[in-house]
């Protein structure tokens, strides 16, 4: 009979998960572990992992303590992705870790299956988030917040902030995936942290400061008077601003229309550039 841990799609659960699944004694052959509900098999049993903060973070310390930094990062990446067998796969590279002499050497076996799985994962969240990090727009509010607003296909917030951390420290800034409802929250000069539940209607009051609106407007006239008509050529273009990134980008808005979080609406992506 093997036990299925079910976790909470994040980081904070799926290291609960593991922390649970190590303490139930049963044997690695014996657990498995999966995020949100998963369709019942025979010979299974389930339980719900209540997430718990505490746990996270002593499995995070050991994986840091006895493994390295790199291998934390690797679980990070793997967390962020939307695979159904990430969290299994990370419970698999943990225990891997930690029945080696020197757990530092996780990193390097790139021959062990699950260790091949890892590193595909971590890689597919890190490109996903180099791509955001490239066409992110931030928007000035009325009170001074420099806003983004993504729509990820992978939970890559935490990958992105400390990027704008250490290039924008000493600006109020906030980054929100809509399709989580969570947000990076950086307050000048201090650390970043992550907000979750937050609704977009909040998003939505949070008014463009008047020199935003000038620099906006300045910004699509520039992209409009580089562009020449006779060397458009939309399939390059697309190649390299593929069309999910264009309708939270300032230059592809109709004029007349502010970014909001759900985007401008009615949006023609093969004008301008």
């Amino acid at each position: 009979m093997i036990r299925v841990f079910q976790c909470e799609d994040n980081l904070t659960g799926i290291l609960t998960g593991v922390y649970d699944a190590w303490a139930s004694r049963l044997g690695h052959s014996g657990v498995r572990l999966v995020v949100g509900e998963s369709d019942q098999e025979l010979f299974c049993e389930y339980e719900t992992v209540e997430t718990d903060l505490e746990k996270a973070e002593k499995v995070l310390r050991t994986v840091r303590g006895r493994m390295g930094e790199e291998a934390a990062l690797m679980i990070a990446g793997a967390a962020a992705c939307t695979d159904g067998d990430k969290a299994d796969m990370i419970y698999r590279m943990i225990a891997l870790g930690l029945s080696l002499p020197d757990g530092r050497r996780i990193c390097g076996m790139l021959g062990h299956p699950v260790m091949q799985r890892m590193l595909e994962l971590s890689r597919r969240a890190g490109n996903i988030a180099s791509r955001y990090m490239e066409f992110i727009r931030f928007r000035e509010t009325a009170g001074g917040v420099l806003l983004s607003v993504i729509d990820a296909e992978a939970d890559v917030l935490a990958l992105i902030a400390p990027h704008f951390a250490d290039r924008l420290p000493l600006e109020h800034w906030l980054i929100y995936d809509r399709r989580r409802e969570k947000a990076a929250v950086h307050p000048a000069g201090k650390s970043w942290f992550l907000a979750e539940e937050v609704r977009e209607d909040a998003l939505r009051e949070m008014e463009d400061s008047r020199e935003e609106e000038q620099f906006g407007a300045l910004w699509k006239c520039f992209h409009r008077a580089v562009a020449i008509e006779e060397r458009k050529n939309p399939g390059l273009q697309n190649s390299f601003l593929p069309l999910k990134f264009r309708g939270l980008m300032k230059e592809f808005e109709p004029d007349g229309e502010t970014t909001t979080a759900k985007g401008p609406k009615g949006l023609k992506t093969s004008e301008s550039l």
